[in-house]
């Protein structure tokens, strides 16, 4: 595959027809846009210091991410994955590659600078449902869901794994900003407003 196609973007609108086509529910859709505020709010800010994230890589990553999760849900795969192979088979590998990574990054990962898989890893992470909620909620959440299905040894110490690794992450991104991890909500709310993305679009400077 040549670089150009590897590096293929879908615009914002190619990514609302892909989640039509491929029959995304609402609440999905409404999960991934603020995911997509969330992420393209913290790159635009980290560019600012000095990294060089792509926010439109960024956007379609978020906007895309759990587009085959229903699927996922009666399958049991990976929707990382067939996500991933998906978009790859669609033309747009790299966001392909950053949406593999959505769940849990892969093994070693720790690049400096910081790479669009750890912003995409991250707002979701931030994200619950369609609230921007601190990691305490989330991973409290993921506890009591996962925890009523009676985990197994192995089950409970991958989330607990990935608990330590979210918040190693989270202390990397914040400390090349000048606000904190919980005061991401108001900045948020400040840049795009309280009120459902309607221009198809979650790109907004603050």
């Amino acid at each position: 595959m040549s670089s150009a196609n590897k590096s293929r973007v879908p615009t914002n609108d190619q990514c609302y027809r892909l989640l039509e086509r491929y029959n995304v529910p609402d609440h999905i859709i409404q999960h991934s846009e603020m995911v997509c505020k969330v992420a393209v709010f913290l790159a635009d800010k980290l560019d600012k210091q000095g990294e060089t994230l792509s926010t439109p890589q960024i956007e379609a990553a978020a906007l895309l991410h759990d587009m085959t999760k229903m699927e996922g849900l009666k399958t049991g795969q990976s929707h990382a994955k067939t996500c991933k192979e998906l978009l790859a088979k669609l033309g747009f590998k790299r966001i392909g590659e950053i949406v593999a990574e959505h769940v849990k990054l892969r093994e070693g990962r720790n690049s400096q600078p910081l790479s669009e898989e750890e912003i995409i890893n991250y707002s979701d992470k931030r994200v619950m449902h369609t609230r921007v909620v601190p990691l305490a909620e989330r991973f409290a959440d993921l506890w009591e869901r996962y925890g009523a299905k009676g985990l197994d040894k192995d089950a409970a110490k991958r989330i607990t794994q990935l608990e330590h690794e979210t918040y190693d992450l989270e202390n990397k991104i914040f400390s090349k900003l000048d606000f904190t991890p919980e005061e991401i909500l108001d900045l948020i709310d400040r840049a795009f407003g309280k009120t459902k993305i309607k221009t198809h679009t979650c790109v907004t400077k603050a």
